[in-house]
């Protein structure tokens, strides 16, 4: 801070270190006192009072103020401010996390829904057939685990057959114009195309992985029936399998909703088990 300049008046040279004293005698009787603190308390209570509170309120509900944040808001400096904001990494990984912590949310409820209606579905089937009810839920995935997992396994590989089908139907109307067999060409090599994409979908994934990216989303797992990982001539034999189990009205996959080890044709034939394979929702099941 600047110091002040020294008075040139004789007079007020004299007089001036008369009123400084005078001024810091003044101020340390004030403080002795009490009334700097009485000052500020009243200044408190003044801001705080009703009729500061309905001036405040009054001021900003003017055309003034409106005008003032308007012009504020409509400033290059404003919308300067808010992609500064927009752009700030914190920002971006705020919003990143919150997106994140909601898929995760979903995905964990839908598990222990899977896992709540798989125990459903067993009790009542086991009542039906006549079978004790479990005590406990074991460790193999039940029928609707993996039925939600399948579905989701479907509409990845449905998504790739548009995809495929679309290419087809371009190449066949390219070289078999006014051809009326072209329909059937399309429904026969669409047809083969999604056959061939699902049948390496789930070889690969079983026997690369143990698991779909719908049984990830599901958290369930294949393994052998020794523990070891699925070979590639397992996954192919069980993909071969499940189409025969589904012929003779789904019978083929009742031994899931009954036997102690939640297995059906599929994966007898295969040497398979599917498992439970979230660590939070399934720490323990034996």
């Amino acid at each position: 801070m600047a110091s002040e300049r020294p008075p040139t008046n004789p007079m007020q040279r004299a007089v001036a270190p008369i009123a400084r004293a005078g001024l810091r005698g003044a101020q340390g009787v004030a403080r002795r006192l009490g009334l700097d603190r009485a000052a500020e308390r009243g200044v408190d209570r003044a801001l705080d009072s009703e009729t500061a509170a309905k001036a405040t309120e009054k001021l900003l509900k003017s055309d003034t103020a409106n005008r003032v944040w308007d012009k504020v808001l409509e400033s290059d400096e404003a919308q300067k401010l808010v992609e500064r904001v927009a752009e700030a990494p914190e920002v971006r990984a705020a919003i990143t996390s919150q997106g994140i912590g909601l898929v995760e949310d979903l995905r964990r409820g839908v598990r222990r829904a899977a896992r709540r209606i798989d125990t459903v579905l067993e009790n009542g089937a086991r009542r039906v057939f006549r079978k004790p009810a479990r005590e406990r839920r074991p460790i193999f995935a039940g029928a609707f685990s993996r039925a939600l997992a399948l579905g989701i396994d479907a509409g990845v590989v449905y998504g790739s057959l548009l995809l495929v089908s679309a290419a087809i139907a371009a190449l066949v109307n390219a070289f078999a114009k006014g051809d009326q067999h072209a329909g059937t060409v399309i429904l026969a090599l669409g047809f083969s195309a999604w056959s061939l994409i699902a049948v390496t979908y789930l070889v690969v994934f079983w026997s690369g992985a143990g698991r779909t990216l719908g049984m990830a989303f599901v958290a369930i797992r294949m393994l052998s029936e020794d523990g070891e990982s699925v070979r590639p001539g397992q996954a192919f034999h069980r993909v071969v399998w499940l189409p025969i189990a589904a012929l003779p009205l789904f019978l083929g996959f009742r031994g899931m909703l009954v036997q102690s080890e939640r297995r059906g044709w599929p994966d007898r034939r295969a040497h398979t088990v599917v498992c439970y394979a979230d660590p939070e929702l399934d720490k323990g099941l034996v």
